[in-house]
């Protein structure tokens, strides 16, 4: 079996937001990087990223709230604007795509502009309150001394404060686009990069265990070994885990001052992350040997929908049942729809997805189209070739 991780709950590191901005940043990099080089507009490729992260962050955690705990929902409706307890991947997938959709046929315009002086009191006051109320409710600063509750919001509210520049906050609104932007060649850009950004996302899964699965076997290579019985046990309840001692149990080897432990558990078990962050190394680099090539825009498209769908399909019959845990399922059992999860009905989408692509790609080079001339960079774009004068009659 695979050893346990498990990274100290009083360590400062929290591995998984941590491990998940750095697949931002170097999707990001990785995308600004391709498109130089391919002649297309940077300028328009970062708004294009911006509406697709800030949907995707967004409608990550609402739909994971909808599809995964609408009980909790139902009860709390104020836990859809609490961003930071729970991402679904398929919630953020939509999300972007939700937001390249808007990107498409809607811009920002300035409405009008706070002075620097109020600005600066509405940020810090603003960057304040988000700090306080995400240090009252995420459990990850539990652990924080009553000092600490107050200097964050303090050091945030400078931050706000410091972060208007003479000219104000501008104050924005949606405004509808003279003409669509173009989305399909930014979207297959993105895609060629995007499971090499995906791979930290899944290791940060990885690191805390989120996606636990199904019960396995302990000669089974790819089980990894869940403490049967502890707090950091995340396949199990909070009203099972209380009945547990709140030490580890299990023989643990520690590293690093005892951040970093290697759980020897005793509960075989899938880990889910674990699987999929495999996948996507393999998917990634074989993606990364194309980026030299010319391939008919869309292919990235193709390739990633057709590759990831029937593999995460697969994958989510392997997601906890109420069999397999028996009467600590209510917390932790994901709830099934017609049989299937909610990331399994998606995959279908998304799976049909990839076929229209094809059909797309094939279609655009029949006609002799190729999409990417629509993104090119204004300097790069081919212009009407000059009329030839004709000469003047003779008189």
């Amino acid at each position: 079996m695979i050893p346990y991780i498990h990274i100290s709950a009083g360590s400062v590191l929290q591995p998984f937001g941590l491990l998940v901005a750095t697949g931002v940043i170097i999707g990001t990099i990785l995308a600004v990087r391709r498109a130089r080089k391919l002649g297309f507009d940077v300028d328009a490729l970062n708004s294009f990223i911006t509406w697709m992260l800030v949907m995707g962050f967004i409608c990550g955690h609402v739909l994971d709230d909808l599809f995964y705990h609408p009980s909790e929902v139902a009860q709390k409706p104020w836990k859809l604007l609490m961003l930071w307890e729970g991402l679904s991947s398929f919630g953020g997938f939509t999300g972007a795509a939700i937001g390249i959709v808007m990107w498409r046929y809607l811009t920002l315009k300035t409405v009008f502009t706070i002075p620097q002086g109020i600005g600066r009191v509405v940020a810090a006051a603003f960057a304040s309150a988000i700090v306080w109320l995400i240090i009252q409710n995420a459990p990850q600063f539990a652990t924080l001394s009553d000092t600490m509750h107050y200097v964050i919001p303090v050091v945030a509210a400078v931050f706000g404060w410091t972060s208007v520049g003479p000219e104000g906050v501008p104050i924005y609104r949606f405004e509808r686009r003279k003409e669509p932007g173009a989305i399909f060649a930014y979207a297959d850009l993105i895609l060629s990069v995007f499971p090499v950004a995906w791979i930290f996302g899944r290791s940060g899964c990885s690191s805390v265990h989120d996606h636990p699965g199904a019960l396995a076997t302990a000669d089974n290579l790819l089980s990894v070994a869940y403490p049967a019985c502890t707090l950091h046990n995340p396949a199990i309840s909070p009203e099972a885990a209380a009945k547990c001692a709140n030490a580890m149990t299990e023989p643990t080897t520690s590293y690093f001052g005892g951040v970093l432990e290697f759980v020897h558990g005793t509960q075989a078990r899938y880990d889910l992350g674990l699987l999929e962050l495999m996948f996507t190394i393999v998917l990634a680099s074989l993606l990364a040997l194309t980026w030299h090539k010319k391939v008919p825009t869309g292919s990235y498209i193709a390739a990633t929908s057709l590759a990831y769908a029937p593999v995460r399909f697969a994958m989510d019959f392997l997601r906890i049942r109420d069999v397999d845990i028996g009467d600590t399922h209510h917390a932790i059992a994901d709830p099934r729809y017609a049989g299937l999860t909610p990331a399994q009905w998606e995959c279908v989408a998304l799976f049909t997805w990839g076929l229209y692509v094809v059909f797309r790609i094939y279609s655009n080079q029949k006609r002799g189209f190729d999409p990417a001339s629509l993104v090119m960079h204004p300097s790069l774009k081919k212009k009407p070739a000059a009329k030839k004068l004709e000469p003047a009659a003779a008189t």
